[in-house]
């Protein structure tokens, strides 16, 4: 653990407890250089939040320029964990500026990744060490939560061309048909989700297009249908009693949006574990500022 980078994740704030802890547990792992590579589960594991919660944030991170991820690859099943390098303020040394690197292992079975040969032909960096213990065993390639669907070029939002259906849409599909109608794509969505759930197709009438229509002017016309899509996954004893009622949908829309962004399914039992990790993170803070504080009197002491 590197003292100082614990010191300097405290400090900084990232908007959402769930990533402080994650960047916290980073730190926990890190040398003093600010390099660690412990993996998505264990990170789960230690911060009580799913894995796919933990991607999430530590992109999250990364896209804010306070982490740096490197894949690495060539382990003996053809894949290993990613290395991060915490490039927080007072922190350790970051890799060169780039895109997300990919390192290759040699063959050796749990052999530590090669380090590349310092500028001017000097010899290369000291061994990496991390004070994660867990197995290796992530994907190389990771999964991605959908976005919506446009793309940034240079400053501006360029939308992409309108898709067909990725799916054969059944004939017997009650509600809209035609593709260019405002609620078609999230009502397709929701019914085909709806049917593989309960085995029937859900009730279409006027008051039900009225909902679509309002959740796709809440949500955007982009994102609207994986959060109907989405919704049908929740699996919360409230939801349920009402099979999944678009009234639901409707009146936490928002809500359910940022569970698809963040790839989580909250109900009652993950908001105890919420609950739980903020006590955790409290706690972890007290605890890190008292072995600071202990440390920085024991230094002290040593010239009295």
């Amino acid at each position: 653990m590197s003292m100082g980078l614990m010191v300097a994740a405290m400090k900084i704030r990232v908007g959402n407890p769930l990533r402080k802890l994650v960047l916290i547990k980073l730190a926990d792992n890190a040398s003093d250089m600010g390099e660690c590579w412990p993996s998505y589960q264990h990170i789960a594991d230690q911060c009580e939040i799913s894995k796919r919660s933990v991607m999430n944030h530590i992109a999250a991170l990364c896209a804010s320029g306070l982490l740096r991820k490197e894949i690495r690859k060539g382990g003996p099943k053809g894949n290993s964990s990613n290395v991060y390098f915490l490039t927080l303020d007072g922190g350790g040394a970051s890799p060169a500026p780039g895109v997300v690197q990919q390192i290759h292992q040699g063959s050796a079975a749990g052999s530590p990744p090669s380090e590349s040969p310092a500028p001017g032909g000097s010899a290369g960096a000291a061994p990496r060490t991390s004070q994660s213990l867990e197995p290796v065993n992530e994907p190389v390639i990771e999964p991605i939560t959908p976005q919506a669907s446009t793309k940034v070029v240079t400053g501006e939002v360029v939308p992409f061309a309108p898709q067909q259906p990725r799916v054969e849409i059944p004939a017997d599909m009650p509600g809209p048909k035609d593709q260019a109608c405002k609620t078609f794509k999230i009502w397709a969505n929701y019914a085909m989700a709806y049917r593989k759930r309960y085995g029937a197709w859900p009730v279409w009438n006027a008051k039900t297009g009225k909902q679509m229509a309002l959740l796709v002017d809440r949500l955007g016309a982009e994102v609207a249908h994986h959060v109907a899509a989405h919704f049908l996954k929740t699996s919360d004893a409230a939801v349920l009693r009402k099979c999944h009622s678009i009234n639901e949908l409707l009146a936490n829309a928002e809500s359910y949006h940022t569970q698809w962004v963040t790839g989580q399914r909250v109900n009652g039992t993950t908001a105890r574990q919420m609950e739980r990790t903020e006590a955790n993170l409290s706690a972890a803070e007290q605890a890190a500022q008292l072995v600071l504080a202990n440390r920085q009197a024991g230094g002290r002491n040593e010239y009295l």
